[in-house]
């Protein structure tokens, strides 16, 4: 896990930012079985979600462990979006091309 990323040095800090709103504008993406999951006979759903951090752009994923607890199995900078910050530059690049 990348929690360095969001200034989260350990996994206490992690469940406190997420107990404490860090994850904004949450949106779920999808629900899929794990691929990786070493017991081929038990299905392990994971739940992924997109979210928003200030001006960064996450990515979270939840996993129901077989003794029917949740665990974190991903939490990193989303790979796929852009930060707000750069999202904003870009959309004022767009205005200025659109309007030539």
């Amino acid at each position: 896990m990348q929690r360095i990323q969001f200034g989260l040095n350990t996994e206490v800090e992690l469940l406190m930012f997420i107990g404490n709103g860090g994850l904004q504008d949450l949106d779920y993406i999808n629900t899929e079985p794990w691929r990786n999951n070493p017991r081929k006979n038990v299905e392990v759903l994971i739940d992924a979600y997109t979210f928003r951090s200030n001006s960064k752009m996450g990515y979270i994923a939840f996993m129901k462990t077989y003794n029917d607890n949740y665990a974190i199995k991903s939490f990193h900078l989303d790979n796929n979006k852009i930060t707000t910050r750069e999202l904003g530059s870009n959309s004022n690049k767009l205005t200025l091309k659109e309007g030539l």
